[in-house]
């Protein structure tokens, strides 16, 4: 009988154990990265090609690595972190597997370059699918250069899971923005295809990191907490209930200064914000936690992102004590102006308003820097930057609100009419409108029933298949009296730039400002009234969201678009709109649901009523 039992051979197991270490690019930059952190780095530099499915070069200035350690460290549980099974319990270090290297070489082709302090020359070392070709002295400064070229070359079905090169690189800009947010001490670098996307100074200032990723204001207003327990303490800085996300993109967790993602901590965090927040919307907030390397274990999975705390009740219930108290001793309210609104004209124009700023609206950019060949680049101070925001001008908002220009629109429109999908008006029998209730749901009577419709639901269904159907022709927009400034991560800042074509369809018009901001010039005019610039905002992070990961990038626009568009609930309507809306409705090929698959409409017979009020 043949046996069935084989032992894989080195080629196909090492291709296997890769798989659980490097899963995407992003995956090796955190395991290069990483390791230039563990080697004291004070200078990283991270250079992409292609969302890293080309290359990834990573540069730092830490200790590097000797001569004779070169070709040991790309062995498998190859590691100067740890020697014996009592130091698993005890890591002070990011990385401590000997997986990293191994796995990375195992999937791609890798150049290292790296020496020490003690040695005179440096060393060269090229790997291509874990087999070394070349090994030779080379000149080089201290510290590393490794380069990872043709990821998954040998492993092809890997790579044709891989997403486009712009999500691929979204996810490298998230994770190095996070490293520099837990790592103020070191001065983070991203290029990505020769243009830079991020850059923090390493001075040591976590406001200046935060104004960086999250914006000036969100910098200013960051509420400091600070908590001991028993065997550790939790610091960092939260939001005020104001700065808010669609997704939870904007929490970052530490432990012992490792990256983590755990849903405990997530929980209780968002807890303590409750009833603070609209629903669906979630907090900012950079934690740390700095607790006894005995209470916790971080050897949990290869990717060493999941961690397991001895006492995790003490930890969490900590946590929502500092976060909640933190919250009650500040005060909340959030400061609103008596501006006038900043629309001029509702009807449509093309002629963008001219841009008239003072000289401080903006900081100048002093993290950008065009020598990117040099890794000891100076820190730049910047405390003027967070301690003074933008400030546009705003002689023409002191007008009272009888001066402003407002012309009457020639008809009410929800959005303009179009030759769109035939009428199925006659499988929404409506005879009579009765009303708005509770300012949310639109109620009409119909043949022997009656109808609920939710105003917004209806709304966002109009708007999708409007911007479906309509996607190349241009929304009625509206130039705003001076452009928004809107404040953006490196991260949203890339994905604006990418999109730019498709956002300008839907109605806005903006242009780039520095490497952190943009100008919004024009909004869309929907409904008798424009949409809040802030919108834009909101609209990338659904886009960058995983809750529509399945949907191609354009269908992820029009449904973000179509949600943060459409009228909301609480807003009131005038029986025209009312009617407007529902004949809109009407014409839709899917009138039922919304994009997200929410009913828009229910019905209840009179029979059912009647029973009701014991009637039959």
């Amino acid at each position: 009988m043949m046996k069935k039992i084989n032992i894989l051979g080195q080629d196909i197991s090492s291709k296997i154990a890769a798989g659980e270490v490097i899963e995407r690019p992003v995956s090796v930059v955190k395991e290069l990265v990483e390791n230039s952190i563990d080697a004291g780095s004070k200078n990283i530099i991270v250079e992409i090609k292609k969302g890293g499915k080309e290359s990834i070069r990573v540069i730092d200035d830490g200790e590097g690595i000797s001569r004779e350690d070169v070709k040991i460290a790309f062995e498998r549980h190859a590691t100067s972190k740890i020697y014996n099974i009592d130091d698993i319990f005890n890591i002070n270090t990011l990385g401590f597997r000997g997986e990293a290297l191994a796995s990375i070489a195992a999937v791609s082709n890798i150049s290292m370059i790296t020496k020490t302090q003690k040695d005179s020359v440096g060393t060269l070392c090229k790997i291509s699918g874990g087999v070394i070709e070349e090994f030779d002295d080379k000149p080089a400064n201290n510290g590393c250069i490794i380069e990872v070229m043709d990821l998954f070359f040998n492993t092809p079905a890997r790579l044709k899971f891989l997403s486009n090169d712009t999500h691929e690189t979204s996810r490298i800009t998230d994770l190095i923005t996070r490293f520099a947010i837990g790592n103020i001490g070191i001065s983070f670098r991203l290029i990505n295809d020769g243009k830079e996307l991020f850059y923090s100074a390493g001075n040591g200032d976590y406001r200046e990191v935060i104004a960086k990723i999250y914006g000036v204001e969100l910098a200013r207003q960051a509420i400091p907490i600070e908590k001991a327990f028993e065997s550790g303490k939790i610091r960092g800085y939260i939001s005020k209930p104001n700065f808010n996300r669609g997704n939870r993109t904007g929490q970052t967790f530490f432990v012992n200064g490792r990256f983590v993602k755990d849903s405990g901590l997530t929980f209780c965090l968002e807890r303590a914000f409750k009833t603070m927040i609209p629903v669906k919307r979630f907090p900012i907030a950079i934690i740390f936690i700095d607790i006894d390397n005995s209470q916790v274990d971080v050897n949990v999975h290869p990717s060493k992102m999941e961690i397991k705390f001895q006492n995790e009740n003490q930890v969490h219930q900590t946590l929502f004590q500092v976060v909640s108290d933190s919250l009650k001793e500040h005060v909340l309210i959030p400061n609103e102006t008596f501006d006038t609104p900043y629309i001029n004209n509702p009807n449509r124009t093309d002629t963008q308003t001219q841009l008239k700023l003072n000289s401080d609206v903006l900081p100048k950019n002093e993290y950008y820097s065009n020598n990117n060949s040099k890794i000891y680049a100076e820190a730049t101070a910047t405390k003027e930057f967070i301690k003074e925001s933008p400030i546009i001008d705003k002689q023409k908002y002191l007008n009272k609100n009888n001066h402003i220009d407002v012309k009457p629109r020639k008809e009410t429109e929800i959005v303009k009419k179009s030759e769109g999908p035939k009428d199925i008006s006659q499988k929404l029998k409506f005879q009579r409108i009765v009303g708005q209730l509770f300012n949310t749901y639109i109620v009409v009577e119909g043949k022997k029933q009656f109808y609920l419709i939710d105003q917004h639901a209806a709304h966002e269904r109009i708007l999708y298949e409007f911007y479906s159907n309509r996607y190349t022709k241009p929304l009625d927009s509206q130039s705003l009296i001076a452009p928004y400034v809107l404040h953006l991560s490196a991260q949203e800042m890339m994905l604006i730039e990418n999109y730019k074509e498709d956002i300008l369809k839907m109605g806005f018009d903006f242009s780039i400002f520095g490497n952190d901001s943009i100008l919004v010039r024009t909004v869309p005019y929907i409904f008798n009234k424009p949409i809040d610039p802030i919108t834009l905002r909101d609209i990338i992070d659904q886009i960058n969201s995983n809750d529509y990961a399945e949907y191609p990038t354009k269908e992820r626009l029009i449904i973000s678009m179509s949600c943060h568009a459409a009228i909301k609930a609480g807003d009131i309507l005038s029986p025209i709109e009312i009617q407007e809306l529902i004949d809109q409705l009407k014409r839709t090929v899917g009138p039922y649901t919304c994009p997200h698959g929410r009913p828009t409409i229910i019905a209840m017979t009179l029979n059912e009523l009647e029973k009701k009020f014991k009637r039959t």
